[in-house]
């Protein structure tokens, strides 16, 4: 089952959120560490969706719902700023959202091309899961490739113009102890 994009720019949002409300002690008094009790992080889980019976229809509205409430509290330099890190963090596949595709004018065929490196690639780890021989190193070297073939895609108007809307790279840690790069 591929995770929409919405969902994954979500789970972007309620991590970062949930870092912060670790590192400050939890909103509200809510939470012990990430992502235990803040409810980003909560409305994220499956079986709290299930518990509270979360609708398709409000799942679609969540990321829209946690912008807005990070816009009453960031200024406009920080919102800038996680939007700048977030797509930093969504991997190949932000490519292909509309917002995205629309800025850095990515065409059709160029999108084809994007799609059928982020489907071999699924495919590839897909196998290596159900085959239960997970291989990290593998993992991370299929990125890479599929990185280079995305890349390699785009135009050097284009690239310039993801560097712009990505900013300045940042190396996050504490992602189940690894550490993800800027695409």
């Amino acid at each position: 089952m591929q995770v929409p994009a919405r969902l994954i720019g979500f789970a972007v949002v309620a991590t970062v959120v949930s870092m912060a409300s670790a590192q400050f002690g939890g909103f509200g008094g809510f939470g012990k560490g990430v992502g235990k009790g803040d409810y980003f992080t909560l409305v994220n889980n499956p079986q709290v969706r299930t518990e509270i019976k979360l609708t398709d229809a409000q799942v679609e509205k969540l990321p829209a719902a946690a912008l807005k409430a990070l816009t009453e509290v960031l200024d406009a330099g920080q919102l800038k700023r996680l939007k700048q890190i977030s797509l930093q963090q969504k991997g190949n596949a932000v490519y292909l959202e509309a917002d995205i595709k629309k800025e850095l004018k990515i065409t059709d065929e160029q999108a084809k091309k994007i799609k059928t490196a982020l489907d071999a690639q699924a495919k590839e780890v897909a196998e290596m899961q159900q085959g239960g021989n997970f291989d990290f190193q593998r993992i991370q070297e299929l990125n890479t490739s599929t990185t280079e073939t995305v890349q390699g895609t785009l135009t050097a108007d284009q690239k310039t113009a993801w560097t712009k809307l990505v900013g300045e790279t940042i190396e996050l840690k504490g992602f189940g102890g690894f550490k993800k790069k800027n695409n």
